[in-house]
């Protein structure tokens, strides 16, 4: 890396920059290099291991704070990591498959979230999940009603993983403004009443029909 900047350096000074243009643009570009060649070790740590060190986790919500999304093969977590990324503004761990009721609540600081691998959830982490704008899901094949109940304060929610929902949980999720519950292919005429509700609602073309039906005009 260092006989490239140097080559760099004297071409740069070639083109008639000043000393300090061709400064800048050398810490620059260092930088560039340094960030690539970090991600990268940190991107084969992950698929070998599933893990992270804290000082890594420091690394990745500092440079990418608005979407951090390098790192769906991450398979656990410690409360010091989840607390590091409520820093972030949108983030993806579709890798982890389980959260402690501690890292849900540090999760819930940021704005956008993706836990595609989660196959259950408490409802002390239902409560904690709620609080984010973004919420998505779609790895559970179930959720209780007073699950549904808490998570439908979520603005934008997916629970694609659910293959069927109840007239109760359907009456909940009314109150969501984007919808996602694409596994479920088959409704009763309650919950098409409720669902019709929904601002953006993503479901099969099965119910699409039995929803309009109940849509106002």
């Amino acid at each position: 890396m260092k006989q490239l900047l140097i080559l760099m350096l004297a071409i740069l000074a070639g083109c008639g920059q000043t000393e300090q243009e061709i400064q800048k643009q050398m810490k620059q570009e260092a930088r560039k290099i340094f960030e690539v060649k970090t991600l990268k070790r940190i991107q084969e740590q992950l698929k070998s291991s599933g893990t992270l060190t804290d000082e890594d986790a420091e690394y990745l919500s500092e440079r990418y704070g608005e979407e951090l999304y390098h790192i769906s093969d991450l398979t656990s977590i410690t409360n010091r990591q989840a607390e590091i990324f409520s820093k972030v503004n949108s983030i993806r761990l579709d890798g982890l498959t389980s959260l402690t009721d501690e890292q849900a609540e540090s999760l819930s600081k940021v704005k956008g979230l993706y836990l595609n691998g989660l196959t259950s959830i408490t409802d002390e982490q239902a409560k904690s999940l709620s609080k984010v704008d973004v919420l998505v899901l779609s790895g559970l094949p179930t959720v209780t009603d007073e699950q549904v109940k808490i998570l439908s304060e979520v603005k934008t929610l997916n629970l694609s993983g659910l293959t069927s929902i109840t007239d109760q949980q359907a009456d909940d999720l009314s109150k969501v403004f984007w919808l996602e519950l694409r596994g479920v292919d088959e409704i009763t005429e309650p919950q098409a009443e409720s669902l019709s509700k929904v601002k953006y609602l993503y479901i099969p073309i099965s119910c699409v029909e039995l929803i309009n039906r109940y849509k106002k005009p």
